[in-house]
């Protein structure tokens, strides 16, 4: 039985646990102890928009002639879309997240895919999931190598909450381990705690043979392991979460958001959060289905965000969409687009760097097959989850995906550093003026006499100045960047002193 099929009859029947006969459950030896240098609070959800989603008709490229050209039909007009910048529009019916992006708390990477992308739905999505490059074959996903470098000898040694949470998949290739699989599978948290505390029969003394077969056995035992086993934390989790006056949209998706805030506000430590939304492949009379999803998608994730906020959880909590991949610049015959390479990935939370990163797609250089060029690959969006986010180091990166993969400037202070930690005392503050034209300061405090450097980085995270400067002197310290040979645009001033990182967005206005 193929992988895939294997999980989907695997959740099946984890559905049914109290059922299952007796000899099917393997020993658990597992004691609950939590041990990860992930020391910090936040949380990641990550939203699939699966299909592949039009990132043209998602973040609209308003200036540019050959989006109205090369799409006579799909093409938004001006009335269907809500305008960002001078020449960035987006889609009309993202609407209910207008006050986000207007309130900083919305950001857009343009351009994001990986170097000669695969345009099958299952081998793209493999890609990303596994954090691999098109000619790479993986069995573990990114997230699961993560999870498993970070809480060791897992799952002997779990914690006791599950470490990550998906919905609406049976696809668990992204939370694969070497050995075994850190997502749980979740349906509604009141239907799992009442199959455990009926007659649910524990999985004692029962080996498996050595085998292909016994091996998916073990698979199998652990899903269902993880499944039972956290029913009853989870729906205290649940139980806990405070009423709001939130109604979130009656929807598959709306459901996914409201259990995931109720799990978060109830105190549940998960730290990964994966959502999914079908129904992107638009082959066919594209408009008015992308107006329906993404319609779904930004009411739902409107509300998330509102309660998030209101409940003061909003700061730990940043929320990136993803797509295996994007569609064609060319509408086809069927009033729809064809798979494509590279889409818009969309952030939202109150730490981030709001607004654009990256240029507007160019409709004039495509690549051989008539697609899009990438601006970012998307194992830099990962990449920068992991330590400017959730503040691990560096080498991390290097320990899940075989190479390393520059962050991009989204999180408003990076967690970045190699002990996990910001120094103790030592703050940036907002620069001023900003924006700027001629000069704008940087005020930062040092606890104690330090080294510091000095980095200031354009939109796509590349350094285009660095300053060394020694010996700085404890308290508060300033810097004066001149903009006089920049172009208008954003900018990041990034302050490292030891390990320690911190980023200023600014802007230059000529």
């Amino acid at each position: 039985m193929k992988r895939r099929n294997f999980l989907k009859s695997s959740l099946a029947i984890a559905a049914i646990g109290s059922q299952i006969p007796n000899m099917i459950f393997g020993n658990s030896k597992r004691s609950r102890f939590h041990w990860s240098s992930i020391t910090s609070d936040k949380i990641v959800v990550l939203v699939k928009l699966n299909g592949g989603n039009d990132g043209l008709n998602t973040i609209v490229p308003t200036e540019e002639p050959q989006y109205y050209n090369k799409r006579p039909s799909l093409a938004l007009s001006e009335n269907e879309t809500i305008y960002l910048t001078d020449t960035v529009a987006m889609h009309s019916s993202m609407e209910p997240l207008l006050p986000f992006y207007e309130e900083q708390k919305m950001g857009i990477v343009q351009g994001v895919g990986y170097p000669n992308g695969n345009l099958s739905h299952f081998r793209s999505s493999d890609i990303w999931d596994t954090g691999s490059s098109g000619d790479e074959f993986l069995s573990t996903g990114w997230l699961g190598r993560l999870l498993e470098l970070e809480y060791d000898n897992f799952p002997d040694n779990s914690p006791e909450y599950p470490l990550s949470i998906q919905y609406n998949s049976a696809n668990l290739l992204e939370f694969k381990t070497s050995e075994s699989n850190t997502a749980l599978y979740l349906y509604d948290p009141d239907a799992m705690y009442s199959i455990i505390t009926g007659n649910y029969v524990s999985n004692q003394g029962n080996e498996t043979f050595d085998s292909y077969g016994g091996h998916e056995l073990e698979f199998l035992r652990e899903m269902d392991f993880m499944s039972f086993g956290y029913s009853e934390i989870i729906n205290q989790a649940s139980q806990n979460a405070p009423n709001t006056i939130m109604q979130y949209p009656d929807t598959n998706l709306g459901q996914q958001f409201e259990l995931t805030a109720r799990l978060i506000s109830g105190g549940l430590d998960t730290p990964f959060y994966r959502l999914y939304q079908h129904g992107y492949d638009t082959h066919i009379n594209q408009k008015s289905r992308h107006d329906q999803l993404l319609g779904e998608l930004s009411s739902s994730l409107a509300v998330f965000l509102s309660e998030m906020e209101a409940l003061e959880l909003l700061d730990r909590v940043i929320v990136v969409t993803t797509s295996e991949f994007g569609r064609r610049v060319n509408e086809n015959g069927a009033l729809g687009t064809d798979h494509g390479t590279s889409a818009p990935t969309l952030i939202f939370g109150s730490k981030i760097n709001p607004g654009i990163i990256g240029s507007n797609p160019d409709l004039e250089q495509l690549d051989n097959n008539g697609n899009l060029q990438i601006q970012f690959d998307y194992r830099q969006i990962y990449s920068t989850l992991i330590t400017d986010w959730i503040g691990l180091p560096e080498s991390t990166i290097q320990n899940i995906f075989g190479n390393n993969f520059s962050s991009i400037p989204f999180i408003d202070q990076a967690l970045s550093a190699s002990d996990n930690t910001i120094l103790d005392g030592f703050t940036l503050q907002k620069a001023y003026p900003n924006p700027f034209n001629a000069k704008t300061t940087l005020s930062y405090t040092l606890p104690r006499e330090k080294n510091v450097t000095i980095r200031l980085l354009d939109c796509r995270g590349k350094a285009i100045k660095t300053y060394k400067l020694s010996n700085q002197k404890s308290g508060k310290n300033i810097f004066k960047i001149n903009g006089k040979n920049l172009s208008s645009g954003t900018y990041f001033a990034q302050v490292q002193t030891g390990n320690s990182i911190l980023t200023e967005k600014i802007t230059v206005l000529k």
